[in-house]
């Protein structure tokens, strides 16, 4: 690895799609109101993709922004990384169609999956390819259509989800303490059975231990999910205030996914880091799983929210269970 490589953001970009479906839409199927769903999570409304639009169209649009922020042409691309739980396809892969429609030469191009944390896992992997040498501009790509394994009729899931894209730009640089300062990526599969999408994607020959394989929507322990969530993201929290310390910085924005205002407020509680000083769009969004926190990091930039020389933290946090933090100087 070349420590003295900085792998830098260029360019960020995100795309959701047309259709906005508010809280109310809920109260003609299930029992809920606008009132009980913002209560308890903080969101108002969702985007809902259309038939024509897939996580492929939408990661498309987001990419296309994304290089235009940059300012680089697809074909000076080294590799896509797409993080996803929603391909269209088992095989290709979304980032195969990427490379393709963007207009690149033949680069390597893989999606990953890491549920709600998978940008992060794509932005560690990418710094690794640009610090080793392996290449020197990276697209990478989180894209979501949760609606199409949400069980409509569950309200207590229903409810939180949605769909959209977000991508970045990472290069190369030699400019000194900018870009990825650190990353910090965890795994416990003792949790999986906690979210899980058992059967949509692949017909199983066999039982999974822990995972029922009759439903093809994704199924959660909300109780369970709430309380791991608010650990970890307080964990996390704490760990980047004490890294930007030693990398002589300040953390002037936090990036947290979007999954509940009362996950995001709980650990803010717990680590007194104060509230403006957080990216929060959950309200007009929902959870967009992968898609999330670039959406978020997109908004925050285009908005004025965060500046070049700014230190911001990105944390999530989901399905696996995964969890992990990326400190980023822009």
């Amino acid at each position: 690895m070349n420590s003295t490589t900085s792998v830098v953001l260029r360019g960020t970009g995100s795309a959701l799609p047309v259709r906005v479906m508010r809280n109310d839409e809920f109260a003609a199927t299930l029992e809920t109101s606008d009132e009980w769903i913002r209560t308890r999570t903080g969101i108002r409304e969702r985007r809902i993709a259309a038939p024509e639009e897939t996580s492929i169209s939408l990661a498309i649009d987001a990419s296309q922004k994304a290089l235009e922020a940059a300012r680089l042409p697809a074909h000076e691309l080294d590799l896509i990384i797409c993080a996803t739980v929603t391909p269209v396809l088992m095989t290709p892969s979304n980032a195969n169609y990427l490379q393709a429609a963007l207009g690149c030469r033949p680069i390597p191009s893989f999606d990953l999956t890491a549920a709600c944390t998978g940008f992060l896992y794509s932005i560690s992997v990418a710094t690794q390819f640009i610090q080793n040498g392996a290449a020197r501009n990276v697209l990478v790509v989180g894209s979501e259509t949760l609606s199409r394994v949400i069980d409509f009729t569950d309200r207590n899931s229903c409810i939180l989800f949605g769909d959209g894209a977000g991508a970045i730009v990472l290069s190369a640089s030699t400019e000194p303490n900018v870009g990825v300062r650190r990353t910090h990526l965890y795994s416990d599969g003792k949790g999986a059975h906690l979210i899980h999408v058992p059967a949509l994607v692949s017909k199983h020959t066999g039982p999974i231990q822990g995972v029922p394989t009759s439903p093809e929507f994704l199924r959660m322990n909300g109780r369970e999910v709430f309380r791991f969530a608010v650990h970890r993201m307080a964990e996390l929290m704490a760990k980047a205030i004490r890294d930007c310390r030693e990398l002589g910085t300040e953390m002037k924005l936090l990036i947290p996914h979007q999954v509940n205002r009362r996950i995001i407020d709980a650990a803010l509680e717990q680590t007194g880091f104060p509230a403006d000083r957080v990216m929060v769009n959950l309200d007009r969004y929902g959870n967009t799983s992968a898609a999330s926190v670039p959406i978020a990091l997109d908004e925050a930039i285009r908005e004025g929210r965060t500046h070049p020389g700014d230190t911001v933290v990105l944390v999530a946090f989901g399905g696996g269970l995964t969890w992990g933090s990326v400190i980023l100087t822009l």
